[in-house]
């Protein structure tokens, strides 16, 4: 093999590749099979010992043991792979005493002594990128052998390292200096300037936007946050990669030749900026000239297309067609045909700017549920799970029920995921399926402890304790089984311990979802809440029973009655308070009773919260005779919610939604007068969880400067609500509106208040249980004089 002309550390790299993978020549040992092994050399060594490296020859190459062709044959290899020889030729086997010794003759490279890196255009000497990322992206390193062929490899990634930290000029060489003790190596490095983008331009665009087709680009400007969020760095491979995610996009908006190219890099500021010019030349918009169907046997084409939204003669749009095709997808599995497949692909015409799109079904088979299946619940019992399914065994599978059982074990928030599998029960019947439930549990467990600020509030200490897979029968054995134990019954115990400086709340509730395995829930919960407001303080001991019974032809549709028993004191009144204040000084005694009809079809993701569905729920309590108490009154209240799910993506986890919400509330004295309404029973509004760029019961008649709540209020809001990270941010931009009115008949909608602003929903996992956060920033556009507005509020612990 002729090597002129080739560089000799090019040769050198050449002619060791190929020593390498050439196979030792075994076949004069073939006869001193079977003798035993009596000496062992490494031949050529100059700088390591033959101890260091017999333990890379193998088990098989040892003093005694059976000569081995093969295994000589590897051990070879291993020599090689240590790297520390630029030659390891065939192994040498002649008789030897009463067996054989075997000889490998190797040349050893060079070891690496020192390796040094200079920048020769910085004062300094020294890389602007930290030593140890340049260390560990080369593979040359102290102490080991020296490979020529490495080190050209070493300084281009030495480079490779610089362009991805924005230095697009740099450059690196080295030197090799070889002393008697063995390679010292020097890379030099010329860093250039670092080289920001400041500029992407595009020429030709009509159609779409410079900023929708710069949003589309992980190639980014440096933002104006001194590139906190944005570098701006130049990177080659990633710009290639948006130039191809630009056309994807034309061609989703039905410009099927569209040319995208990069026109130009210009550079100025001594070379640190750089503008990027890309062109565009759209081409023709092709026009969407229908659906046709191919490979449906069970459903007719005139019922699939039916379910379509794209209307032939229009531009073709992707997104509708993608939305189309779901919507045939959804159909087919809504129907059990779970494993049904609807692709897409367009046809064009041989002339013309038209394109028709085919989608090809296979249908499959109608799936039956054999057996219903749970997996990985460690401590929630079988029956809490299974009762919140919708499917049985021998039914069709119903994509709808599948979600809606999800939803279920959702909102019942000890399991962090739920998912399905389907396995066919029996390869004789392939329209058979068993159901693996796929549970992964939350810890069940929450202790809480800190505090926080509030608005509304103040300052609040925490102590809270809370078990959402509670199981009161569930003892344990021993103190070591307390943290495992009173766990898997689907039951909910809450205790809450909030003293703070103008709230102290100690609250305790257990509620039995299914009491004695019916459609019936209890809860039992009581309560001592005391309030320093502005002008009086208010103490409230409370206890709340409830008995709900789910319908048995919905289960969605659930009836609740409920008891309120509660002992209200007003102390500590200051001479300028309202004298609605002064009308309840001292105890007063409620005693009501309950009656409530919700309706809840909403669907639910963990973490993420409500996607899509609607739930309305109407209440009316009474208080007054005969119950006993103090005070006699009636309260209706009442609310509607939507929430309709626009985009979709990460399998159906992630989403966009648009939500609606409204609430009503209206009591009345039933002696017909205003002061029969105490203080302490009428609708307040304002704040994180009412109407937003108002004050905690900022909203509504005032007496100076304390709130004097209504008997009528009307409030809600429009929200449009998007991932951020993953699941666990979400941002949000609403419209709230809202108004109180003194008594019913003097409700006016033209004194309805409206605010609008974005929020950030935070809903992390803390210490087992996912912790809901608000922060929500306000303006009030519409508002009266005696209302209180505050542009930033936040709220914690309240589930969206």
């Amino acid at each position: 093999m002729k090597l002129e002309g080739i560089p000799r550390i090019a040769a050198l790299g050449l002619a060791a590749f190929a020593a390498a993978l050439a196979p030792p020549r075994l076949d004069a040992q073939q006869d001193h099979t079977g003798k035993l092994i009596r000496r062992i050399e490494i031949r050529g060594l100059t700088r390591r010992s033959q101890d260091e490296l017999r333990h890379h020859l193998g088990r098989k190459v040892r003093l005694g043991a059976p000569f081995d062709p093969e295994a000589v044959s590897d051990a070879t290899k291993n020599l090689w792979m240590t790297g520390y020889f630029s030659r390891v030729g065939d192994p040498i086997v002649d008789d030897f005493e009463d067996g054989v010794e075997v000889v490998f003759p190797v040349d050893e490279k060079d070891r690496v002594m020192s390796l040094r890196f200079i920048v020769e255009d910085t004062s300094t000497k020294r890389p602007s990128i930290r030593l140890k990322r340049i260390r560990d992206a080369i593979s040359t390193k102290a102490g080991r052998g020296l490979s020529p062929y490495a080190l050209q490899m070493d300084a281009q990634q030495i480079v490779q390292v610089y362009r991805d930290e924005g230095y697009i000029f740099a450059e690196a060489r080295h030197t090799l200096q070889e002393r008697e003790d063995g390679a010292h190596i020097t890379f030099t490095i010329k860093e250039g300037p670092r080289v920001r983008i400041h500029d992407i331009v595009f020429t030709g665009n009509r159609t779409a936007s410079s900023s929708t087709l710069r949003g589309l680009m992980a190639t980014k400007q440096k933002d104006w946050f001194f590139g906190f969020f944005h570098s701006g760095f130049y990177n080659r491979e990633e710009l290639g990669r948006d130039i191809d995610k630009v056309k994807e996009y034309y061609k989703s908006l039905g410009f099927f030749d569209v040319l995208v190219a990069i026109d130009g890099v210009e550079f100025y500021d001594e070379n640190s900026r750089m503008r990027i010019r890309i062109i565009v030349e759209e081409g023709p918009r092709y026009t969407f000239t229908g659906y046709t169907l191919k490979g449906n046997k069970v459903f007719p084409s005139s019922t699939l297309l039916d379910l379509t939204q794209a209307a032939a003669g229009k531009p073709f749009s992707a997104q509708l067609m993608e939305e189309d095709r779901a919507e045939i997808l959804k159909y087919y599995k809504d129907r059990a045909y779970i494993y049904a497949k609807v692709t897409p692909f367009p046809v064009f015409p041989e002339r013309g700017t038209t394109v028709q799109v085919r989608f090809n079904i296979e249908e499959d088979h109608e799936i039956y549920i054999d057996h219903v299946n749970i997996r990985g619940n460690i401590k929630t019992q079988d029956r809490v799970i299974r009762r919140e399914l919708e499917f049985y065994p021998g039914e069709k599978v119903n994509w709808y029920k599948l979600q809606k059982s999800r939803s279920n074990l959702a909102r019942l928030r000890i399991f962090r995921d739920v998912d399905y599998e389907f396995v066919p029960s029996t390869p004789d019947a392939p329209n058979r399926n068993d159901i693996i439930v796929k549970i992964e549990e939350e810890a069940t467990g929450r202790l809480l402890l800190g505090f926080g600020v509030t608005s509304g509030f103040g300052v609040i200490g925490n102590f809270a304790v809370t078990k959402r897979n509670f199981d009161f029968t569930d003892l344990p054995d021993s103190i070591y089984d307390i943290p495992d134990s009173f766990t898997g019954a689907g039951q909910t115990l809450n205790i809450v311990l909030q003293p703070g400086t103008r709230r102290s709340l100690y609250q305790f509730s257990f509620t039995e979802p299914y009491l004695f395995e019916t459609r019936n829930s209890l809860t039992l919960a009581g309560s001592s809440i005391k309030i320093i407001r502005r002008d009086y303080d208010e103490d409230r001991l409370s206890l709340r029973p409830s008995l709900s019974h789910a319908l048995d032809f919905d289960r969605d549709l659930v009836f609740t009655v409920g008891m309120r028993a509660e002992e209200i004191e007003i102390s500590d009144i200051d001479r300028d308070a309202a004298p609605d204040v002064f009308d309840v000084e001292g105890h007063t005694t409620v005693i009501a009773t309950s009656a409530r009809l919700s309706y809840d079809k909403v669907l639910v993701e963990p973490l993420e919260g409500a996607y899509s569905g609607h739930a309305e729920w109407i209440a009316f309590e009474w208080a007054g005779y005969p119950l006993g108490g103090d005070v006699d009154f009636n309260k209706l209240e009442g609310s509607l919610s939507l929430y309709y799910p626009i985009y979709t993506h990460e399998k159906g986890r992630l989403h966009h939604v648009i939500s609606l919400f409204s609430k009503f509330g209206i009591i009345e004295g039933q002696r017909k007068s205003r002061e029969s309404v105490p203080i302490f029973e009428r609708f307040f509004l304002g704040g994180p969880n009412t109407v937003r760029g108002f004050r905690f019961r900022g909203l509504g008649p005032h007496f100076k400067k304390d709130a004097l709540g209504g008997e009528a209020a009307f409030y809600g809001n429009v929200e449009y609500s998007f991932p951020l990270f993953q699941k666990f941010i979400r941002g949000v931009l609403f419209f709230d509106y809202g108004n109180l009115a003194v008594e019913p008949s003097v409700f006016e909608v033209d004194e309805m208040r409206y605010a609008v602003g974005a929020g950030l929903r935070m809903n992390f996992p803390f210490l087992g249980q996912p912790l809901p956060i608000g922060l929500y920033f306000g303006d009030a556009l519409k508002k009266e004089d005696f209302d209180r507005t505050k542009t930033f509020l936040v709220t914690i612990g309240t589930p969206f």
